[in-house]
């Protein structure tokens, strides 16, 4: 039964640590509560109070809660997901609002509506979507002043409601503010090498397996570099382990805006570093793999009169394994070594 459970809320196609998984999580939970909330009070409503209004609105806000549920699970489209969730609870509150005034302490199910919009779509939107609501609300509560059950919802009332409104969203907004930030550190941490400021080696396998699946299934080029700096283990030795630092720093400043928006670049490890260039032909990836290699050559770099580096360029063939890929990169870059090093090697089958 957990083992449902957790298969259920939680998706199998991003990571657990991310920002996007506890968004996909959320979305799920709270359409799943709103289902069963608006399922029961379908039939309290119906068969017991006889509030045949709020019942139609129940059934709305049910079927809409299940769609939610199955659109997610089918198309992992969390954006649109959490919108529709998001939608189907403020029209609820609203209209719940407007039919049944504050008579059994109706307002009071309106503090759910932060929790809801600010979890689902973040501290900036959630809080956007949260005032919205607050605007009607308010409204209708300032109306029903002195009205209102047979006079008894008075200013005090109003304000007392008002205030503790505003200040639950300010809680529920830090808290989420506060995760955020957090799940935004930990994902930096997860994805970049802390050196160059550039996608670490498990990023990059994941963008690349990205790019192979889509040029297999549109059958787009792709093209993929590996280089590595020329001598790096002496220039450590004789200039110590800062300049190395510095001078992988720099390197990855240079390449950085030397390629196209669209390319993805990263230190693979150590002093390697892997390009990937979707929707580029082999011609066209050795001219700017030629590019770079001359911008790095050109440069000036601190205690070192110059620094090259050694291109490995494979071009992907359908069905081709991401490791198998990198692996024929591999052996070009070392190809390019032995041919003088400072140049671009061009993979060939032997």
């Amino acid at each position: 039964m957990l083992n449902f459970f957790y298969h259920f809320f939680i998706s199998n196609r991003m990571p657990l640590s991310s920002y996007a998984s506890r968004q996909y999580s959320l979305v799920m939970i709270f359409a799943t509560l709103g289902a069963a909330t608006f399922g029961f009070f379908f039939f309290y409503n119906l068969l017991v109070l006889h509030y045949y209004t709020i019942a139609l609105i129940d059934t709305i806000c049910f079927a809409t809660s299940v769609g939610s549920i199955f659109f997610l699970k089918k198309t992992h489209n969390i954006e649109l997901s959490r919108v529709f969730v998001t939608a189907y609870f403020f029209v609820f509150f609203v209209a719940f609002t407007y039919i049944n005034k504050n008579e059994s302490f109706g307002l009071i199910w309106n503090i759910f509506f932060c929790m809801i919009a600010i979890n689902l779509n973040g501290h900036k939107k959630g809080l956007f979507y949260t005032f919205v609501l607050y605007g009607y609300i308010f409204l209708m509560a300032h109306e029903g002043i002195g009205v209102w059950q047979n006079g008894l919802w008075d200013k005090v009332a109003f304000f007392r409601y008002a205030f503790s409104m505003v200040l639950l969203t300010f809680v529920v907004y830090v808290m989420e503010l506060a995760l955020y930030r957090s799940y935004t550190k930990l994902q930096k941490l997860a994805e970049e090498d802390e050196l160059t400021q550039t996608y670490n080696r498990h990023k990059l396998r994941e963008i690349l397996q990205a790019e192979i699946e889509r040029a297999g299934r549109h059958d787009t080029p792709l093209c993929v570099v590996l280089f590595d700096v020329d001598n790096f283990k002496s220039i450590n030795d004789t200039h110590g382990h800062n300049t190395g630092d510095a001078m992988l720093q720099l390197l990855a400043k240079i390449v950085k805006n030397s390629i196209r928006v669209n390319d993805t670049f990263g230190r693979w490890g150590g002093e390697e570093f892997l390009l990937v260039l979707p929707h580029m032909s082999i011609e066209q990836a050795q001219k700017a793999c030629e590019k770079v290699r001359l911008l790095i050559a050109q440069s000036v770099f601190e205690n070192v009169s110059a620094l090259t580096c050694s291109f490995g360029l494979c071009a992907y063939e359908k069905g081709m394994s991401l490791d198998a890929l990198v692996n024929r990169c591999d052996k070009a870059m070392y190809q390019a070594k032995l041919l003088g090093k400072n140049c671009v090697n061009v993979f060939a089958q032997s």
